[in-house]
């Protein structure tokens, strides 16, 4: 993982096959002082995944012309297994692919069109992030005595999904998950999101 000293740096893999986003990306991760590399299919990316040490990876899950989405997942399907961080972007308000990237191992998921400081911003906060942060996370849903259900509802909200976003990413409603979440917090001794994370991560 990458040591931040006093400014945002590191080596990022772009996955972007369309022609005006990845030259766009690559010249504003490069003004904030990010080593990008661009490339533009599976083969690339994985072949220079492979070969050198990036700190993210950031892929659009549709390659080949937004007609395959099976490029995108097999990169996931590599990347994910390795514990760097991974940042999926997509313009396709496409559930499924929120549900497949995140059990591959997909840290965040940006929906085109987004601004680059968003994605600035996510990639600060997974290279900021203390290691052992899912240990630590682990750790405390059992001390809680949570169930599994509400540790995988937890787990998407430490991800930064909304209510709406985790019921439909765990096939539940709304109303489903508004009802976790109460129960979730009277067991952490807490009343919001806030609170649960600063009790899971007190600073």
């Amino acid at each position: 993982m990458l040591e931040l000293k006093g400014k945002l740096q590191g080596k990022v893999l772009i996955v972007e096959d369309d022609e005006t986003t990845g030259p766009w990306l690559v010249k504003r991760l490069g003004k904030v002082g990010l080593d990008v590399v661009l490339v533009k299919t599976k083969e690339e990316a994985l072949r220079e995944f492979e070969s050198k040490v990036f700190h993210a990876v950031v892929t659009d899950i549709y390659l080949d012309g937004d007609k395959n989405k099976q490029a995108g997942l097999d990169i996931l399907k590599v990347v994910g297994t390795t514990g760097t961080p991974l940042v999926i972007m997509t313009s396709a308000a496409d559930l499924e692919i929120a549900r497949e990237g995140i059990n591959l191992g997909a840290a965040h998921l940006l929906e085109k069109p987004f601004e680059v400081e968003q994605l600035i911003a996510v990639l600060e906060k997974l290279w900021t992030e203390p290691r052992g942060l899912g240990a630590i996370l682990d750790r405390f849903l059992d001390l809680n005595s949570l169930t599994n259900k509400e540790k995988e509802i937890v787990r998407l909200m430490m991800k930064g999904l909304s209510n709406r976003e985790i019921a439909d990413v765990s096939k539940n409603t709304e109303k489903t998950i508004k009802y976790h979440f109460t129960t979730i917090f009277e067991k952490c001794g807490v009343g919001s999101r806030t609170e649960l994370f600063n009790s899971v991560f007190p600073t």
